[in-house]
């Protein structure tokens, strides 16, 4: 059994032999002859680890360590479940404010996405806009180039070979018009509309409608497919530059997405369970999660906490060995969460922003009712020249 002792103006500590056995499997700070511990290690020691803990000749159990320090960290248990979930794995998680004395130089995860520059020849026929379906008609020869050729609108039926006329969404209207100079007539009176007023007409029924144009601007220029994402409940479903529309000659498949995006404004913040689901669904059809958050600047950067520094495992010969500190920088700057608890663009980006400056990845730790964690890992992309942030989100088995 281990012994911790506990005086509430002090905090919790282990002594003598105690103390070698929890310092040798990575707890506590040693100061003199003293392991000092945090609450969720103490926590995790009476818990799963036979542990007992002595406020003076009383014995205290996990409720009374909660009470002592629960007033004090209100997210103590969601902690605490994070840190439980890392150690039964079997692997090293320490607090941040610990591990920042040492520093690190690794690089957090960046990854680059190609390119192709989005070049079209302006048509003189009209784009014919119903703003009740928020759709547009191109009625002309001109339009099977853009379906054939940068997948714009939709001919005739998805996924069937009949109709020749070109629908285009809303985005595909505001495209054409704002950026390669279409001329858009307004079916209710007749008469010519500007991209500016289409957008002023959705942005009254839709809730950042700039904000997810923005972004769908942002990929469409650089040669990217986006299209709606309504079946993988997200904003689009994103296609590599150069997909095509038409089947694929050989098995005759169609081409499928292998990535959606989802767009996070600064203000909006969502539940962490239903954030969570959007990405399940996308891993479920085995598809990349991208999440985009527009135009974060400095001044919107907050310092949101962080809870752990997370270790893996590394190979040394042919052996899987546990990293630890203070030998092993950590890899993930680890976030803990709950289902219930709700998070915006501008909590996430502050997060990625902190987890560079430390040189780890950002994982997501997030506790269900039944006390499950679930991991997401977070990596940034670089877009040449986005206003936006963008970043990969993973489903992590550590």
């Amino acid at each position: 059994m281990i012994e911790i002792n506990y005086d509430p103006k002090k905090g919790l500590w282990a002594e003598k032999e105690d103390a070698d056995r929890l310092r040798n499997n990575s707890f506590g700070e040693q100061v003199s002859d003293k392991l000092w511990l945090n609450p969720e290690e103490a926590l995790y020691i009476i818990d799963l680890m036979n542990g007992k803990i002595k406020h003076g000749k009383a014995v205290m159990g996990f409720g009374d360590i909660v009470i002592a320090y629960a007033s004090k960290d209100t997210r103590l248990m969601i902690k605490y479940n994070a840190y439980r979930d890392w150690r039964d794995r079997g692997l090293i998680v320490k607090r941040v404010d610990e591990y920042t004395k040492g520093g690190s130089s690794r690089e957090s995860h960046v990854k680059k996405y190609p390119e192709n520059v989005m070049k079209i020849r302006k048509s003189a026929a009209k784009i014919i806009w119903d703003s009740e379906s928020a759709m547009g008609v191109f009625d002309d020869k001109a339009g099977i180039e853009l379906y054939k050729d940068w997948w714009l609108g939709q001919i005739g039926v998805y996924k069937q070979e009949r109709g020749s006329i070109l629908k285009l969404n809303f985005f595909e209207v505001m495209l054409l018009s704002k950026r390669f100079g279409f001329k858009v007539v307004d079916a209710k009176t007749g008469k010519a509309t500007t991209s500016g007023k289409i957008m002023d007409e959705i942005s009254k029924r839709r809730e950042f409608a700039k904000a997810m144009y923005q972004a769908y601007e942002d990929w469409r220029l650089r040669g990217y497919i986006v299209k709606t994402g309504f079946k993988f409940g997200t904003h689009f479903r994103i296609y590599f530059p150069d997909a095509s529309p038409l089947r694929e000659t050989g098995d005759g498949k169609w081409v499928h997405s292998k990535h959606v995006l989802h767009i996070f404004p600064k203000e909006e913040k969502l539940l962490v369970s239903e954030w969570a689901r959007a990405v399940r669904v996308a891993h479920g059809v085995k598809k990349t999660f991208i999440l985009g958050v527009p135009k974060i600047t400095k001044k919107d950067f907050m310092d949101y906490p962080a809870d752990f520094a997370a270790y893996r495992r590394k190979k040394r010969g042919k052996d899987w060995i546990r990293e630890a500190p203070p030998k092993d920088r950590p890899r993930y700057l680890l976030a803990a969460m709950s289902e219930e608890e709700h998070i915006g663009g501008v909590e996430l980006a502050s997060l990625l922003a902190k987890s560079a400056v430390m040189g780890m990845n950002l994982i997501l730790s997030i506790t269900d009712r039944e006390t499950a964690i679930t991991y997401y890992a977070l990596n940034k992309i670089r877009l040449r020249d986005s206003e936006y942030d963008y970043y990969e989100i993973e489903w992590l088995k550590p």
